[in-house]
């Protein structure tokens, strides 16, 4: 899942899209990806091989308004898509949030979006 992902989102922010974290001193716009959570299904004999996972996807840049039109990207690039071993993937939810902790300074802006994914193994 994290394979295609990475590669539905080629053409967003220049190519810059990273699991987990960016580096350091990455160039802007960029997005941040990490699997937060991801439910097996089973049935009697055992795994079905179906999984149910939510990604947060989280769009960084140096002005409000570019981190929505990346945000509007990536939204376009992965709603409803269905391929490969992804038989379903919906966006469920959508935030602006700062993009350091409290207490910290920064001057980037951010817009996290949830998706649902219905995927293979």
């Amino acid at each position: 899942m994290e394979e295609e992902i990475t590669a539905l989102l080629a053409g967003v922010a220049g190519g810059r899209r990273h699991w987990f974290q960016a580096p350091q001193d990455a160039p802007r716009p960029y997005v941040v990806m990490q699997r937060i959570t991801g439910r097996a299904n089973y049935h009697m004999k055992g795994p079905s091989g179906y999984v149910l996972s939510r990604v947060q996807i989280d769009c960084y840049a140096d002005t409000r308004t570019e981190a929505k039109v990346t945000a509007r990207a990536v939204t376009a690039a992965l709603s409803g898509y269905r391929g490969g071993t992804i038989q379903g993937m919906f966006l469920d939810g959508q935030r602006d949030l700062p993009a350091a902790d409290a207490g910290d300074v920064s001057s980037l802006f951010r817009t996290s979006i949830d998706f649902t994914i219905h995927h293979g193994d």
